[in-house]
């Protein structure tokens, strides 16, 4: 049974670094969650301690309270349409201010696996498949401005735990050199990828995406807090975020792909497909953006998602606009991404909803969905776990933003396992998409030492 609480909301004179909030906090033994973007009206949230979880559980999602006790089930075969129905249910019994802030308020911080409707085993096994999670202190900054919003009563004193530590605080030295190797031979890979564009020129699919694993293992500690505070310098313009794990490991990354945000009766989705490294000056990232934008390959993958997120918006929306492609620019590596809006119908879907309709995209799975998904049981070779899923927030008035989980590797104390995947076309290169992959690699590697 859900009681009903009362959100104390306030804003505070200062704004405390959410990466060293968070840090300070994991190091002291709570659960914590991060979803941030450092850009001038984006919306951070840091979130500290439980109030409630909603989970994925069998044959749906289930509410649980910080001791986890189930008091409610949602039953349904879409674990994130479930998870909509029942933070439409929790969010009702969260008594906040009627008007204020995204994200402050009622709020639920998380995500799901690329495979919601799998449980999750092996090094994954500290994570459900979807988690959802009403924080026992939220801390929100948007628009230049940061609140709080506290859902048990002490929950304000997790806020002192970052202002005295600092975020600093390791029990061992931090890693300075690491160990990788990947996880499937590259041989063995690009293989795979091979016979993927076969079986595509056959007419099994238009696209799959294949991803790749390779465990890097430090000689020290590796810190989730200094991990994702080295992906924020690194990549200003991505989602940064960090979700800990039941069992001690912590998932973390940099995306820089926005799967569905939604304010009101507005929408936004930006897929990324086709993908070139930066060049080593001004003159060469323009040729290699010029090289991107004349790959007719990669001309057609993109195509491929984009059509999809319009015709998956649609039956939501009066209206959908898709922007021409355009390259954008990140610290080592450019993308064609497509910049697509929607005017939402009355009663506006939540972005919940939204984002059951997007997920998986193409752009991490492949067209048309069930054939991609056969090739990647078949070829791939690896749990995904959260990577190619989503991570965000949501909010009461059914606000959100939720960025595919990418650019990502799943932490413990003094290693990681990462993950980079390529879109597979009938006239792939195999070689080429191992240096994509390994590009994209760099993205978390760089970020562990």
């Amino acid at each position: 049974m859900i009681t009903a609480v009362e959100v104390r909301v306030r804003e505070l004179d200062r704004t405390p670094d959410l990466v060293d909030l968070v840090g300070a906090a994991r190091e002291a033994g709570h659960e914590v969650l991060l979803v941030e973007r450092p850009m001038p009206d984006a919306v951070s949230v840091a979130a500290l301690g439980r109030a409630y979880d909603i989970v994925a559980a069998p044959g749906g999602v289930a509410l649980e309270d910080a001791a986890g006790k189930t008091l409610d089930f949602e039953a349904g075969e879409d674990r994130i349409l479930a998870a909509s129905r029942m933070w439409r249910r929790l969010s009702a019994s969260l008594k906040g201010p009627d008007a204020g802030p995204p994200a402050s308020g009622p709020v639920a911080v998380g995500g799901f696996a690329y495979r919601p409707d799998r449980d999750l085993a092996g090094p994954w096994s500290g994570f459900p498949a979807l988690l959802l999670r009403v924080p026992a202190l939220a801390v929100t900054r948007a628009r230049g401005r940061t609140f709080i919003s506290a859902f048990t009563p002490d929950a304000e004193a997790l806020l002192e735990i970052g202002t005295a530590a600092g975020g600093a605080n390791l029990r061992a030295p931090s890693a300075r050199t690491l160990d990788v190797a990947p996880v499937r031979n590259p041989v063995a890979w690009t293989a795979a990828v091979g016979t993927a564009a076969e079986r595509l020129r056959a007419g099994a699919a238009e696209k799959v995406v294949l991803a790749r694993e390779v465990i890097a293992r430090g000689d020290g500690v590796v810190s989730a807090a200094s991990v994702v505070r080295a992906l924020r310098a690194a990549y200003p313009s991505c989602f940064t975020y960090l979700v800990t794990g039941s069992d001690g490991t912590a998932f973390a990354g940099a995306s820089p792909e926005l799967l569905i945000r939604r304010s009101g009766s507005r929408a936004w989705s930006q897929p990324m497909a086709g993908s070139v490294a930066r060049g080593a000056t001004d003159l060469d990232d323009d040729r290699l953006a010029r090289k991107l934008e004349e790959s007719a390959k990669d001309a057609v993958e993109h195509r491929v998602v984009s059509r999809f997120v319009v015709e998956a918006m649609s039956p939501f929306s009066v209206n959908v606009t898709a922007r021409p492609p355009e390259v954008v620019r990140f610290t080592n590596i450019q993308h064609l991404a497509t910049n697509v809006s929607a005017q939402l119908l009355d009663p506006a879907a939540d972005v919940l909803q939204l984002a059951a309709a997007l997920h998986p995209t193409p752009a991490v799975g492949g067209w048309p969905r069930d054939a991609a998904q056969r090739l990647i049981d078949e070829l791939e070779g690896l749990e995904r776990g959260w990577y190619a899923g989503a991570v965000g927030w949501i909010d009461g008035r059914g606000d959100g933003e939720f960025a595919v989980a990418l650019r990502c590797g799943l932490l413990w104390e003094d290693g990681a396992r990462l993950y980079a995947g390529v879109g597979v076309m009938p006239d792939s290169d195999p070689a080429r998409e191992l240096e994509e992959t390994e590009l994209k690699f760099k993205a978390l590697l760089t970020a562990l030492v």
